[in-house]
């Protein structure tokens, strides 16, 4: 917003029911960037209301950078607006442009950014490496000043990360802002693993990468509401599938980089501990790569490019791989098959149902935890096909039955502890509505859910 319009934009603010609103800025500049809305609308974050961002310094810098490269801007280390006189924390803000509608990205209406209190940020992400000690510093230099998060609360600016045979001092750059990370293992950890050096140090390095490739997801995610609250949402959207397809390209090659060094570890002789280890280390791989793979489908199937590989098979053979497959993953539950089903052909690409199938199974299991199995049934008609996947698990609500087939939805509330970005349903919804099909849910909460998908029998038309 340029000066001259301060009091369109006041008259505007008030006239939308913010009879409170007030601007807060050194008016020094020719642009300002007042904070319009933010969420949640709490007591702490009530106090950035009405505050410009351009008058900072720092955070003008983020936002020329985002305004002028179109990406995500990270700023440096900052103070919050929102911070009391407790538990002070660093702080970092993380910019989005939003240009108009039909305007080649050319004029731009406003920003959208996400907070984030270093501290509480890091401690979630990194709260299960116990066995490492990691200090992350603003910029390259060691200085106290520019650290923004310690996991020992004991500033050692890096002296001594070279006591431990297992260290990286290395360098990241995150939203164009780059970042210096020190991380060591504990005396615990580099007594049992003393032949593991190589391995530990990159698989560090790039579960770091991966848990603020993941951070960028979920800031961008979390922006939908507020870019529906400024009517450009189809924008931002574009944007963010961009970034998702090219973030997923560039973390398959070394995800298979680490493949490749896990295995040349399963073939050497190591002792029975650091075997554990590897099979750990082996099976978060696996877990990741799944996620890269549903985060690749996500970006193809907003592009219009997801292929099918169309065949005919066996009802059966979909439903008994299915439960194979998953069986093999889980062995806390029994899956419950029908007793006889129907000899059905069927068209389509049986990977991909099966993907949407194996989806519904590892639900099912995973939202049960108290129970021992779960079901699975079918029904046939002259005309139609219908898989259902039965469980006794915790249910969904009324409120989220309507919105868990929408993409990166989550029910947090259901059973927080679970990972997962909430894509897996919404590439099973896209799977079936290419094959004419259609997906659903019953459920009741602390009874269990029944997800089913129907196909046709016979494919008229083309997938």
């Amino acid at each position: 917003m340029v000066k001259n319009d301060i009091d369109e934009f006041l008259a505007q603010i008030r006239k939308n029911e913010i009879n409170s609103y007030e601007l807060r800025s050194s008016f020094a500049n020719d642009f300002l960037t007042p904070v319009v809305y933010i969420y949640p609308s709490n007591e702490r974050n009530k106090k950035a209301v009405g505050f410009d961002l351009y008058a900072d310094p720092i955070r003008r810098e983020a936002i020329k950078r985002a305004i002028k490269t179109g990406q995500a801007a990270l700023t440096k280390k900052i103070k919050l607006v929102q911070e009391g006189n407790e538990n002070v924390q660093p702080g970092l803000l993380m910019f989005l442009p939003v240009y108009a509608p039909n305007s080649n990205n050319t004029k731009i209406v406003g920003l959208v950014s996400d907070v984030f209190r270093a501290h509480d940020l890091m401690n979630a992400l990194l709260s299960r490496f116990t066995e490492l000690d990691i200090e992350i510093y603003d910029g390259t230099s060691l200085n106290r000043k520019q650290i923004i998060y310690d996991s020992n609360n004991i500033f050692q600016g890096g002296k001594d990360l070279k006591i431990s045979q297992l260290y990286s001092d290395t360098s990241i750059v995150v939203a164009g802002t780059k970042w210096r990370l020190f991380i060591k293992t504990n005396a615990n950890f580099d007594a049992s693993l003393d032949d593991m050096q190589p391995f530990i140090v990159l698989l560090a390095g790039f579960t770091i990468s991966t848990l603020i490739f993941l951070l960028l997801i979920n800031s961008i995610k979390r922006r939908n509401e507020i870019i529906q609250q400024l009517g450009v949402s189809k924008v931002l959207e574009s944007k963010k599938d961009e970034f998702i397809g090219i973030a997923s390209h560039e973390l398959k090659t070394p995800l298979t980089s680490i493949k490749a060094y896990i295995q040349l570890l399963e073939r050497s002789d190591l002792k029975d501990k650091e075997r554990i280890y590897i099979n750990k280390a082996s099976s978060q791989i696996k877990k990741l790569s799944g996620l890269i793979s549903d985060l690749l489908d996500v970006s193809k199937i907003q592009a219009g490019k997801l292929q099918l590989n169309v065949t005919e098979f066996l009802l059966s053979e979909l439903i008994d791989d299915s439960i194979e497959s998953v069986g093999h993953m889980y062995t806390t539950h029994q899956i419950i098959k029908p007793s006889e089903i129907p000899a059905i052909t069927l068209t389509g690409d049986k990977f991909r149902l099966e993907q949407a199938m194996t989806n519904f199974l590892v639900n099912a299991i995973k939202y049960s935890p108290d129970k021992k199995s779960v079901r699975v049934n079918t029904k046939v008609t002259k005309y139609e096909v219908t898989i259902e996947v039965i469980d006794e698990g915790i249910g969904i609500s009324k409120a989220n039955q309507e919105k868990i087939f929408d993409r990166f939805f989550r029910a947090e509330e259901l059973l927080p502890a679970l990972s997962g970005l909430g894509i897996g349903l919404y590439i099973s919804n896209q799977i079936i509505k290419r094959h004419h099909g259609f997906i659903a849910v019953k459920s009741e909460l602390n009874i269990g859910s029944t997800f089913y998908f129907t196909l046709p029998r016979k494919q008229t038309d083309s997938f």
